[in-house]
């Protein structure tokens, strides 16, 4: 086909102006053109098919990848979705990881628009799936019908602490996947598929036997030969314990795996960087929203830390702005030192989301006691980032956003509380089929509209190890696709140009007055600059053996058990204690000592042991 033909309309609505694929920007609006690729379920099209049309809106560009010309419009949505695709819908918690299903080109649309006689081999309906944002730079291999690499390809060029980084992802996978019936993924090679360093499930595959975690070990054993030198024997012992059977869980497993990743880390500094910006907007008379943030920067041989929110008032309920407040007025004391959270993940989570829990309580509390009903009671929706080290953790309630841009793509986070999403993760609809909804956006759940118990924050825990700007933002500027469209012109020169941080939020939210303008806008970006410490300053890595790791944990929980025993018990301890250690030295010092010790455990041995009474005191 002439390249003149190959026509790519821009997304907006207002404009659907045709431009060459080779243009970045639309010709007519100037904004960026969205090329958003997609992957072919089932056997695919034909190679005689390749660079033709389909359904008049999809470039077939290898037998398993397409190129939607259209990404403006709604794809098609069929009436009934087979229970095999379930899976894609129920697992959409899992967006980092897992494609979204995207619709459906209908068997009667198969046919190319060049060659009407040539279609695809099954005669079947064709579904899509649809990833996160591509970054310029893999769009450009995805033109050549070139995927994603995978784990297998890339595994042997990348450092220990990303392979264990990637092995954790799985890891974290496992039950979800299980739960759904399709953790046969995680153990096919061709569909463990990585993009910097998140890893990246090209497709979703029902188990088709019985899936264990003995099949995941025998699969990472394939990479032992190839592992960094530095975690070869620790996953060695991982693989060896997994095919034994003697890891329970994979619970179990990502707790020995970021164990190791506490090791490999230290040999990285993460410098974290933090801008904040908000706008009442043009159509809004007063500002909703609330905004906090703490940075702290140390020299390279301390622990980083940072801390930014964003809340917003909820429309249509008086005293939105009043909740977001009370929102960060609470968190902001929450976590005002950070230097005393605890480092082990699940402690540091439940930490955070008490805190959500809390501050829900207290915005109900005084709901209740202004007798505020329905829609009187005030209420905000929050997205918060913690950065800990070389770990960071999203957690959100309502439809406030957070998205992950590194130099490979655009991830979002976040998935919105709303009844568009709730419909997706029950399996109802196509996630794009529930936005059309008439009540796609309407919030299932935000701070202060009922009681914690009732409240379900989500919370995430991320590794990082590669150059990061995370935006959290209220749904002013998320709203309409607009950091979809503009995160790569207007974010990504961050990492790749050193871009001024706050210049770039103040940026985003002038887009977000003139391209949306319906409602406040705050913008958060965090910066996260990840180096390699210089020999001089790095800290020994050392990654104990299993036993190893899982003793080390002992100490802990003595220490509690002790700590629960009353004083008296503690007392007779130290005493038995002083006692024993007092009879050792007089054993070793004195010649009678040790000769009356021999003759008694003489007469032990000599006599059966059925009762303690038998036991001859020591004076005999």
């Amino acid at each position: 086909m002439d390249e003149a033909q190959k026509i790519l309309r821009c997304s907006l609505k207002y404009c659907q102006t045709q431009n060459s694929l080779k243009s970045q920007f639309c010709s007519r609006c100037k904004s960026p053109l969205i090329q958003r690729y997609l992957w072919v379920l089932g056997t695919g099209f034909p190679a005689e098919q390749i660079q033709q049309f389909v359904a008049q809106r999809y470039l077939i560009i290898s037998n398993k990848l397409v190129l939607d010309t259209r990404p403006g419009l709604p794809p098609y949505f069929p009436e009934r979705i087979p229970p095999w695709l379930k899976p894609y819908l129920k697992l959409s918690p899992y967006r980092l990881h897992i494609p979204k299903l995207y619709g459906q080109i209908p068997r009667e649309n198969l046919t190319s628009s060049e060659t009407p006689e040539l279609e695809t081999t099954d005669h079947s309906d064709i579904w899509l799936l649809e990833y996160e944002n591509f970054s310029s730079t893999v769009q450009k291999q995805l033109a050549k019908g070139e995927f994603l690499p995978t784990v297998d390809r890339a595994w042997s060029s990348t450092s220990g602490n990303r392979q264990l980084n990637w092995l954790l992802q799985i890891s974290q996978l496992w039950q979800p996947l299980q739960v759904q019936g399709v953790a046969q993924t995680l153990v096919t090679p061709e569909l463990l598929r990585v993009n910097g360093s998140v890893v990246q499930l090209q497709e979703l595959e029902t188990n088709r036997t019985t899936i264990t975690l003995k099949d995941l070990g025998k699969l990472w054993s394939n990479w032992l030969s190839d592992a960094d030198p530095k975690i070869q024997p620790f996953l060695q012992s991982i693989c060896q314990r997994l095919q034994k059977g003697q890891l329970e869980n994979s619970e179990e497993l990502s707790d020995l795996l970021e164990e190791a990743l506490e090791e490999t880390a230290r040999s990285q500094s993460v410098i974290f960087q933090v801008a904040t910006t908000t706008d009442a907007g043009p159509s809004r008379s007063h500002n909703e929203d609330a905004y906090y943030q703490k940075e702290e920067t140390r020299d390279s041989s301390s622990p980083h830390q940072a801390l930014a929110i964003v809340c917003d008032g909820v429309g249509g309920h008086q005293g939105g702005e009043v909740a977001s407040q009370l929102t960060i007025d609470h968190l902001r004391q929450e976590f005002q030192n950070l230097l005393d959270l605890s480092p082990k993940r699940e402690v540091l989570t439940e930490q955070i989301e008490q805190a959500v829990s809390t501050v829900n309580d207290i915005i109900c509390d005084q709901n209740d006691a202004e007798n505020r009903k329905a829609q009187e009671r005030m209420g905000t929706t929050l997205v918060m980032a913690l950065g800990n080290n070389h770990q960071l953790y999203v957690s959100h309630v309502g439809d406030s956003r957070a998205y992950w841009i590194t130099a490979h793509g655009c991830y979002q986070l976040t998935l919105d509380d709303d009844l568009a999403s709730r419909q997706t993760r029950l399996g109802h609809l196509l996630y794009r089929e529930a936005l059309q909804q008439p009540a796609a956006g309407s919030l299932i759940q935000a701070l202060g509209m009922s009681s914690s118990k009732l409240l379900h924050p989500t919370t995430q825990h991320l590794i990082l190890d590669e150059n990061s700007v995370f935006l959290l933002c209220s749904d002013g500027l998320s709203d309409n696709d607009l950091v979809e469209q503009y995160w790569e012109v207007e974010i990504l020169p961050v990492l790749e140009e050193g871009k001024d941080l706050n210049t770039v939020a103040q940026r985003l939210v002038a887009l977000a007055n003139n391209l949306n303008g319906h409602d406040n806008v705050t913008v958060s970006l965090l910066k996260c600059s990840v180096s390699d410490l210089e020999d001089n300053q790095k800290l020994p890595v050392h990654i104990p053996e299993l036993t190893q790791i899982q003793s080390s944990r002992e100490p802990e929980a003595t220490a509690t058990r002790q700590a629960d025993k009353p004083p008296g018990v503690l007392i007779l301890l130290l005493i038995l204690g002083l006692v024993i250690g007092g009879m050792g030295m007089a054993y070793w010092f004195f010649p009678e000592v040790q000769q009356s010790l021999d003759q008694f455990q003489e007469k032990l041995r000599s006599k059966p042991m059925r009762d303690p009474s038998d036991l001859p005191s020591p004076e005999n």
